[in-house]
C-alpha cells in the first residue's frame, strides 16, 4: 500500500494538508476530498529542512511523473493545481478527474457511490461500523442497516483525512474516527505499520 502521492514525493510527503482551490477545506494531514461529482482534490505537506533536498529537482520529477500519466490516460486524468515550497515546508497540490485515475495514479483502494453500486461492486461491508449523529460517534450499528440504506460510500484503505459533500451517516469502526460532520479521519494501527495491509474504511454520508 502506497502513500497518497508517494511516487510523485519520493517519500518526502509523510503527512498531510488539503486547501482546495475554491473550497473551504484546510486540514492538518494528509487529506482526500471527494467531491459530488466525483473528483477527487488531494494534497499534501511535509518538512522540507535537509540541504541535499532540490526543490527544482523535485518538482520536475513529478512534472514529469504527471505528464507520463496524461500522455497515457488524458489531460483531465490527473493535475498539479500547486507546488511550492516555503519556509522549509513543501506542499503540492493535485487534482483528479476521478476515482479511477486517484486510485490508479496512487496504486490504492478509492471507490465512490452509493451503498447498491458498492455492493454491485463486490465490496461486501463485512465489518463493524458506527452510527454518527451531529458529528459525533453514537454507538454501534449493524452492518445490515448499512446495507439496506441508499446512502453514498466511500471505500479506502490509507492512513488519511476524508471530506465528503455530505454528512456522515456512518463509518466503519476499525481505525476511524470522526472529526466533524464531514470529515474522517483514518489511523493505520501498528500491525498495519510493520507491514500488514490494512483492511477497507468504509465511510457512508448522504
Amino acid at each position: 500500500m502506497k502513500k497518497v502521492i508517494s511516487v510523485s514525493l519520493i517519500c518526502l510527503l509523510m503527512t498531510g494538508l488539503l486547501s482546495a482551490c475554491g473550497n473551504s477545506l484546510t486540514a492538518d494531514r494528509d487529506t482526500v476530498y471527494v467531491q459530488k461529482k466525483g473528483k477527487v482534490i488531494c494534497a499534501a505537506i511535509s518538512e522540507f529542512d535537509k540541504e541535499y533536498y532540490d526543490a527544482e529537482e523535485l518538482r520536475k520529477y513529478i512534472e514529469e511523473r504527471v505528464q507520463a500519466y496524461q500522455e497515457e490516460h488524458g489531460k483531465k486524468s490527473v493535475g498539479i493545481e500547486e507546488f511550492t515550497v516555503e519556509d522549509k515546508v513543501a506542499k503540492l497540490y493535485m487534482k483528479y478527474e476521478d476515482c479511477e485515475s486517484y486510485q490508479d495514479f496512487n496504486e490504492v483502494t478509492l471507490f465512490s457511490g452509493t451503498v447498491p453500486q458498492a455492493l454491485a461492486a463486490g465490496f461486501n461491508f463485512n465489518t463493524e461500523f458506527t452510527e454518527i449523529k451531529d458529528g459525533k460517534a453514537a454507538g454501534s450499528i449493524e452492518n445490515t442497516t448499512v446495507m439496506d440504506s441508499d446512502c453514498k460510500v466511500v471505500i479506502l484503505s490509507e492512513k488519511i483525512d476524508v471530506k465528503v459533500d455530505g454528512t456522515v451517516q456512518y463509518i466503519s469502526s476499525d481505525y476511524t474516527t470522526i472529526k466533524s460532520k464531514d470529515t474522517v479521519a483514518i489511523e493505520v494501527p501498528q500491525e498495519a505499520k510493520d507491514g500488514s495491509e490494512m483492511t477497507l474504511v468504509y465511510i457512508v454520508y448522504k
